[in-house]
């Protein structure tokens, strides 16, 4: 075992706990040079040292593992660019979320909320998992090919089955109403309210269902089923007019 050091010691040279080495055998990101068949125990040679403070430099940037593994595969300048650049468009919607909190504790959004009901639908779909960040694009894209495909028989929505954030990815289903439509939705009532122009967009949008919630609780009513944005006018940018409409009982 000449040339090769504990786990312990390769740690200390790393300044990379046992645990996180763990981790990192675990997603493929740094092997150990040899595992003892009986102990289990890890083994490592002083050349991986540049590798694990790559990793640990790339994690300190908030890297997901599975691109630093990737980025291991076949490192390049263009890779870090191009998370670089995915940074500085996180910092962006981070700053205006932070904008959107300090606004809310100055002013209560206020978004006027009626009821009404929509009549059965058939439609046609698309369905995915997608998170903030995509969600906007997938609505586009699926609206324009669901109208290349379908005759349109009332305005396009999006149902959402899940939470999409940070952590949840739905999944969401655009929908565009069509007379030979493969799916149903039955007549239901709703709890709906108008959202357009910058109060459409996140996470200004999150008031108008924050309304919609408070209405229903205040009214002694129930929310029953996936809410929905009816796209009456632009679904997305800064032109967006939308009902988010929330079935009731």
């Amino acid at each position: 075992m000449e040339d090769l050091i504990s786990i312990g010691q390769f740690a200390t040279a790393s300044r990379l706990s046992p645990k996180a080495l763990r981790l990192y055998d675990e997603n493929g990101l740094l092997r150990p040079a040899r595992v003892d068949p009986d102990s289990g125990y890890r083994y490592y040679r002083n050349e991986q040292l540049a590798t694990a403070t790559t990793i640990r430099l790339l994690r300190a940037c908030g890297m997901p593992l599975a691109e630093i593994r990737a980025f291991l595969a076949a490192p390049s300048s263009a890779v870090l660019e191009t998370y670089e650049r995915s940074l500085a468009d996180e910092l962006v919607d981070r700053r205006r979320i932070l904008r959107y909190l300090r606004k809310r504790l100055k002013e209560t959004p206020m978004f006027e909320v009626q009821t009404k009901r929509i009549n059965e639908l058939r439609f046609a779909s698309r369905t995915k998992r997608v998170r903030v960040a995509e969600l906007d694009p997938f609505i586009e894209s699926s609206i324009n090919e669901l109208r290349h495909e379908h005759d349109e028989a009332g305005a396009p929505f999006t149902l959402y089955h899940g939470e999409v954030n940070e952590e949840s990815d739905g999944p969401v289903e655009v929908c565009l109403p069509v007379e030979d439509g493969d799916k149903t939705l039955p007549a239901v009532e709703v709890a709906y309210t108008v959202a357009s122009g910058a109060d459409a967009q996140f996470p200004e949008i999150l008031g108008a269902y924050d309304a919609v919630v408070r209405w229903a609780a205040e009214h002694g009513r129930e929310l029953d089923g996936s809410p929905r944005e009816i796209y009456v006018g632009a679904a997305t940018g800064p032109e967006a007019q939308l009902e988010i409409a929330w079935p009731i009982r």
